[in-house]
């Protein structure tokens, strides 16, 4: 299937966008403030905009490639077979915290349609931003779903292999 390298590939692109736009935005800020007392008009709204969705458009992917932040303190004293299943129960759980994430910025972004909520000083919509964020997050449940899914048939990682050498 195609699609879903298309869509990590879009993503990730969109991700690396976001991130040179917080960096030139933040370098003209910095200079125009301290060597031309002239601050850029909007920087801190850029960048706090971009911030937010660029970290909501990582999750799908770096939850599809397992390497997020991960607190194991069973690991040591589980088999492998443990760690599969420790695995499906922690990602169907995340899947399930995804799924209340996103009805929370889908209606999220429904309240801030309904009272046409806009940015301070580019009055951009607030909604379609919450829209994204919850997409994102059903994303993100799809990719914990698949990982239940890869872990209960066998096709996830090697569990019997250290942390950094897993496929």
């Amino acid at each position: 299937m195609q699609l879903i390298p298309t869509i990590s590939k879009a993503l990730s692109l969109a991700a690396i966008v976001l991130l040179c736009v917080m960096v030139i935005v933040t370098c003209i800020d910095v200079i125009g403030r301290y060597f031309f007392a002239a601050p850029l008009l909007g920087a801190h709204e850029m960048i706090t905009l971009a911030m937010g969705i660029m970290i909501y458009l990582g999750m799908p992917l770096v939850t599809a490639s397992r390497e997020h932040l991960v607190v194991d303190l069973a690991g040591s004293v589980l088999s492998p077979n443990g760690k599969r299943i420790q695995q499906i129960v922690v990602n169907a759980i995340a899947a399930l915290t995804f799924i209340l994430f996103s009805y929370l910025l889908l209606f999220q972004g429904f309240g801030l349609a309904d009272d046409l909520m806009v940015t301070e000083d580019f009055e951009i919509e607030q909604a379609p931003i919450a829209y994204l964020m919850a997409g994102m997050c059903f994303l993100t449940i799809f990719v914990f779903i698949n990982h239940v899914v890869d872990d209960f048939t066998g096709k996830g990682p090697d569990y019997s292999k250290p942390k950094g050498s897993r496929d």
